[in-house]
């Protein structure tokens, strides 16, 4: 089994679990906030009505039937953008989703909807473009934390990085991005 392979499986188990988990916890489907002008392929029906859930809408990860391309990125840099992070941002429409890692939390930045990638694009650019101008390592985010740190993805490793935006990596999260994502539970420490 190739690497985009066994990171694509991956991905596909996580989202299983969450969902999983989602549905034992509320008996339900995950909730997000309905925003009307930010629609995305991964909402379930319309929103809620009853007052204690106004704003709220259903939503499933969504796998895709053509992924998405990230090739304005890639241009923009000059490389060739690693298959997985490519297939962690291409591979499904889905919200942001809370999870933990090594006792820490983390927010997992999926992709919702086209307006949605063309932003993140611009961001990871702008995020390229500081670690190049500082001499470092070119890595791109997959997730934020509870506090200034990030979490990235490093083009030419493949490991998964702790590091605050502008700065070094800190720490080695794990070997690549299969790994930390098998790793992942779904949910929020208090």
């Amino acid at each position: 089994m190739s690497e985009l392979s066994k990171f694509n499986n991956s991905l596909d188990n996580f989202f299983k679990r969450f969902i999983n988990t989602v549905n034992a916890e509320t008996g339900d489907l995950p909730v997000a906030t309905h925003e009307p002008d930010w629609p995305s392929p991964c909402h379930q029906g319309g929103p809620f009505l009853s007052e204690q859930m106004l704003n709220s809408i259903h939503w499933l990860p969504k796998q895709r039937e053509a992924n998405s391309d990230l090739s304005g990125l890639s241009h923009a840099l000059d490389v060739e953008l690693r298959q997985d992070i490519h297939s962690f941002f291409c591979r499904y429409w889905s919200e942001q989703i809370d999870a933990i890692f090594q006792q820490g939390n983390l927010t997992l930045l999926f992709v919702c909807n086209e307006t949605d990638m063309e932003r993140l694009v611009k961001n990871q650019i702008g995020h390229a473009l500081s670690k190049l101008r500082n001499k470092q390592p070119l890595t791109f985010f997959i997730a934020c934390t509870d506090s200034d740190y990030i979490i990235s993805v490093e083009q030419g490793s493949g490991q998964v990085i702790l590091e605050r935006p502008g700065y070094p990596a800190e720490r080695i999260l794990a070997q690549n991005l299969t790994q930390f994502i098998n790793e992942l539970e779904y949910g929020k420490l208090s």
